[in-house]
């Protein structure tokens, strides 16, 4: 009976077992790619290569060793990836050759094939874990204890480990770089770059002193900047540029030869390729480092026709973040770089129109770049995260550009959509360019205030000035919106009326005072309204409307110097802070009017400010003028005519984007306060005699800061400030410059 069964059942199994081989022969054939020639190519020589190549490993079955490395190499060397490649079952079967045979490969062809596998991006951990096995093999492994492989070797084949983002263990590097530093002194330009590339790639960074293999990372990391020093002159400029970028990726300082590698690059920074000009835009950028004529000369050579043909959008974006961080507005970079951007915005990545955007708003650049721009963005909408939805739109609002299709539309929704992902500095960001642009819908003030509150988080200085504007413009413009809240709006509510001012009385306040009082005008300067402080209030004694027609009247006239910085570097057009700020100021009841600080202050002499002033208010409010020699008599008593303040460099206090405009308040030296410029002098002088070198407290908008001089370098100090900043013609009496003193020689000699 059993056997019966067995008889019974072993046709179907036989069929079964017919169906199921029939059904897996069929999925293996799918699953082998096959032959394809349909590649996408650069070039017809890239095709011609290709396809050689290809019918080579078809038709040869006994190919030497030798050869399918050379081939390997070969389609290593076009635009074609292994992603693209293994869809031929003939490049698919050539790499499963080389991991069979790997252990057969002479030192040349090991480093050949990992360095090919690098180009095509090869992502099989097997493949690549079995060539580091055999290159350790011919290194640290060997029967006599001397490595196979030269330094330059090993340094390559890290390079392509990290070119290829494949994590190989800790103890592989640990082993080479310990083989290696024992003969660091033969380190090439080429091995200094590739082991700081491979170790910024896999991220061997020196944390834990106790750890071996954290001691030598440090120990690698001191031996590159130590021959980086010592080989200077003898690296390319182009060698430089890309050490110097990956210490400057990895946040390290290589000591005081940077400034010789600035000036070597300088004189030769037209044999730069356009990757070394990229990178070095990034280095200064990264190193903080505005290095006036360096920039000048990186400007003047992308500009060039032949370097914008060349660059690529997604590079231009990189160079100009880099101007943006470093607060540098070149002219000449501007206009080149945004007329081109503006064609090729559809060539851009989601990242580099970030970058952009960031940099333009940044810069206070507007233009016609930005409609193409905001196109482009909502093109990609959907894959901003919130960070970079955040900053688009504060940089639109910065630069004042009304784009409602974008910013009303897909970043609003992609905004609400990804709200769980905003922290407090994010959602700060988005209301204030949202506010600052005229584009705040009321969904999102009241989604994003009630995540805010949520998330509990006041921050710093420069948050607290962002959401006090962007409660006020609601409170001033749209008030309803603020009505029927819940009481854990209160706390922040209340902050409106206690948030900080960044108004530090500057020299000039002073001097706006004096052409106030030679004009007779009842005028104070520094008067708060709201969450701003006027350089100079002038009261109107009969209220007149703000326009004609207008149902708003006028109570009083907001006199501003603006900054250099509040106005675009391309049209002259105000920016969206300074917008904001005449919009509410008008709301309020005073009329905003302008005066650009740095040619005011350029004028010759008091006179001529006066008549500045006063063609300004000529419209406005009676005048009537008084000599100038009267003046310093009718000045308020408050007023000193000596301010406790050392300098403003004006310069500085144009900087774009700082929430801090004005000079540093002196308030000691040496641990004694200073009241008065007189007191400063003595007090100064008699520290230099004293004491080799000389303490300087001040007081800024972000804190406490201490200076330390040498006593041998004030009295040049002082010489050179005075050239720099005309302090004389600022802080005497009748507003005359002085003749400045020669430098004795003794002082210049011990200074340089």
């Amino acid at each position: 009976m059993r056997a019966q069964n067995l008889l019974w059942r072993s046709p179907f199994r036989f069929l079964a077992t017919r169906i199921s081989g029939q059904s897996r022969t069929s999925s293996t054939s799918l699953s082998v790619p096959k032959a394809v020639d349909a590649f996408q190519y650069a070039s017809r020589e890239e095709e011609r290569i290709v396809k050689t190549t290809l019918h080579e490993l078809g038709t040869q079955s006994d190919m030497k060793l030798s050869l399918k490395v050379y081939h390997f190499q070969e389609l290593s060397r076009t635009s074609l990836s292994d992603e693209t490649l293994r869809r031929d079952s003939r490049y698919v079967r050539l790499k499963q050759d080389l991991r069979d045979e790997v252990s057969k490969l002479s030192p040349a062809q090991l480093v050949a094939a990992m360095v090919s596998s690098g180009r095509l991006s090869v992502r099989e951990k097997a493949l690549w874990w079995d060539l580091a096995r055999a290159v350790e093999r011919h290194t640290v492994k060997t029967r006599s204890g001397l490595p196979g492989l030269q330094h330059s070797q090993i340094c390559l084949v890290m390079y392509s480990l990290g070119k290829a983002g494949i994590k190989i263990k800790d103890r592989f590097y640990f082993r080479h770089f310990k083989l290696m530093i024992k003969h660091a002194e033969v380190w090439t330009e080429f091995d200094m770059a590739w082991i700081l590339y491979a170790m910024r790639k896999r991220r061997l960074k020196p944390h834990f002193e106790d750890d071996i293999k954290h001691r030598l990372w440090a120990q690698v990391t001191r031996a590159v900047a130590a021959y980086f020093n010592q080989k200077l002159h003898f690296i390319s400029p182009q060698g430089i540029v890309f050490i110097l970028y990956e210490f400057a990726k990895q946040g390290l300082y290589p000591g005081e030869s940077i400034f010789r590698a600035g000036r070597r690059v300088r004189r030769h920074i037209g044999s730069l390729s356009n990757k070394a000009l990229v990178c070095l835009a990034v280095v200064l950028a990264r190193f903080d480092w505005p290095q006036r004529r360096l920039l000048k000369k990186l400007s003047a050579e992308v500009v060039q026709s032949r370097r914008l043909v060349q660059l690529h959008p997604n590079m231009l974006a990189v160079i100009l973040h880099a101007y943006a961080r470093l607060g540098v507005r070149d002219l000449a970079l501007l206009e080149g770089t945004t007329d081109k951007l503006s064609r090729s915005t559809e060539k851009m990545a989601r990242r580099s129109t970030t970058m952009v955007a960031y940099s333009l708003g940044r810069l206070g650049v507007r233009g016609p770049m930005w409609k193409p721009l905001a196109d482009r963005i909502s093109e990609q909408i959907d894959y901003y995260p919130p960070l970079e939805l955040a900053l688009i739109a504060h940089a639109f609002g910065k630069a004042s550009v009304r784009e409602r299709s974008l910013l009303e539309g897909p970043l609003s929704d992609a905004a609400l959509g990804s709200i769980s992902g905003f922290t407090p500095k994010h959602v700060a960001c988005l209301l204030d360019g949202l506010t600052l642009a005229g584009c705040l819908r009321e969904d999102v003030f009241s989604a994003f205030m009630e995540e805010y509150i949520r998330l509990g988080s006041i921050g710093g200085r420069q948050r607290q000035l962002m959401m006090a504007r962007i409660l006020f413009a609601v409170l001033l413009e749209r008030k309803h919106l603020l009505e029927n809240r819940s009481a854990a709006w209160q706390p922040l509510l209340s902050r409106i009326q206690h948030a900080p001012v960044d108004a530090v009385p500057l020299p000039h306040h002073r001097e706006l005072a004096s052409c106030a009082v030679a004009l007779s005008l009842d005028a104070r300067p520094r008067r708060r309204r709201g969450p701003y402080v006027v350089d100079l209030h002038v009261p109107v004694d009969a209220h007149v409307p703000a326009a004609e027609g207008a149902k708003r009247v006028i109570s009083g006239l907001a006199v501003h110097l603006m900054a250099e910085a509040e106005f675009c570097p391309l049209t002259g057009e105000l920016l969206g802070p300074t917008r904001l700020r005449r919009r509410q100021l008008e709301r309020m009841g005073w009329q905003h009017l302008g005066l650009r600080r740095k040619e005011w202050l350029a004028l010759p002499d008091t006179e001529a400010r006066v008549s500045a002033l006063e063609a300004l208010l000529l419209e406005h409010v009676p005048l009537r003028r008084r000599p100038v020699a009267e003046q310093m008599a009718l000045l308020p008593e408050g007023q000193s005519t000596q301010p406790g303040m050392m300098w403003c460099n004006c310069q500085m206090c144009q900087g774009h984007g700082s929430g801090y405009v004005g000079a540093p308040i002196l308030e000691s030296i040496g641990g004694h306060k200073v009241s008065d410029m007189s007191e400063l002098v003595s007090r100064l002088q008699q520290e230099a005699r004293e004491k080799d070198f000389v303490e300087i407290e001040f007081t800024m908008a972000v804190g406490p800061y201490t200076m330390v001089l040498k006593s041998a370098d004030v009295a040049e100090a002082e010489v050179r400030i005075r050239e720099l900043y005309q302090l004389p013609a600022l802080a005497s009496r009748n507003l005359d410059a002085e003749p400045i003193p020669a430098i004795p020689p003794l002082v210049g000699v011990a200074a340089g």
